[in-house]
């Protein structure tokens, strides 16, 4: 396969370290008490992957997404990309609450364009080292990265 033949685009979770308990503003979601620990997000990009990662990365940018908010205060451990051509956004996150460990946090969260109560999930003990070894690719932040 070309690198020009290779799908830009696909599914992500974002895996962040909360390491204190937080009250986070989240936008339209309002107040939020974020407990200490692991999260993943699910996202998605159809055009460009590691372009929407690098921004979830940043801390420089709008704020516009329910993640940017928690982002703002939670620090990126990594992000595990699966490409493909299907918004498969939904499907992974599905997965992702189906996991032994895995629960739902913050109904409504990054979920305004679908029918899933949530698209953020709190991992418990051995959750990240099962979802790591189910995706393909992986991205790690900058070391400046907060």
């Amino acid at each position: 396969m070309r690198p020009s033949d290779q799908c830009k685009g696909g599914a992500y979770l974002l895996i962040l370290r909360l390491d204190e308990e937080e009250e986070i503003d989240v936008g339209r979601l309002g107040s939020v008490v974020f407990p200490k620990g692991t999260y993943a997000y699910a996202g998605s990009a159809l055009t460009s992957l590691e372009a929407r990662v690098n921004r979830h990365f940043s801390l420089e940018k709008r704020m516009h997404w329910h993640i940017d908010f928690l982002r703002a205060k939670a620090r990126p451990e990594e992000a595990l990309l699966l490409r493909s051509h299907d918004d498969i956004e939904c499907m992974i996150n599905e997965m992702v609450g189906k996991m032994k460990g895995a629960r739902p946090f913050a109904l409504g969260f990054g979920c305004s364009d679908c029918g899933c109560a949530t698209h953020l999930h709190i991992l418990g003990s051995g959750c990240l080292s099962r979802l790591e070894s189910f995706f393909p690719e992986k991205m790690k932040p900058a070391a400046t990265a907060k």
